[in-house]
């Protein structure tokens, strides 16, 4: 009977073994995506400068709710009161939040909620209606998140 593993098998075995390999990396080379030329053109990184605080007027009709910036004086409250201008954080609702409404009222659409620690401007106030005081707030990360709330739950904030 004839040796399994003579010197010809073997020999055969490793030449097969070594033009796989080469074939195997001639196509990782040649298949490899070029590397992008630095010198070929320049990427510009585009600033975008942080929202500044707009002040926001409420304005109502009976069809339609919408808020149109206008420029407001800058008088900031005296500190420790709420004020058109100042700050104020929600407080106080247990976890539950605090509902900003598209006007003055307990009757208004709810907008959203807010949520206690959340920090809002004050653009317009204080109007009283249904037994309580109401200010119009909008948060100065996202001019989107804007209605009227509830003194109740506001507490005065130094601006940031």
């Amino acid at each position: 009977m004839r040796e399994l593993f003579n010197l010809r098998v073997l020999l055969g075995a490793l030449a097969i073994g070594l033009i796989l390999t080469c074939i195997t990396l001639l196509y990782i080379v040649t298949a490899r995506p070029a590397l992008p030329d630095p010198a070929a053109g320049v990427r510009a990184l585009t600033r975008i400068p942080a929202p500044t605080s707009t002040a926001y007027v409420f304005t109502a009709t009976a069809e339609l709710v919408e808020w149109t910036p206008t420029p407001q004086p800058s008088a900031t409250p005296a500190a420790g009161q709420i004020g058109v201008g100042g700050y104020v954080q929600i407080s106080g609702t247990g976890g539950d939040g605090l509902r900003l409404r598209a006007h003055p009222g307990l009757d208004a659409p709810l907008l959203f909620l807010g949520y206690d620690t959340e920090i809002f401007q004050v653009t317009d106030g204080p109007v009283e209606r249904d037994g309580r005081i109401w200010w119009a707030l909008v948060s100065p990360y996202d001019p989107t998140r804007a209605g009227w709330a509830v003194q109740d739950y506001l507490t005065p904030f130094e601006a940031p």
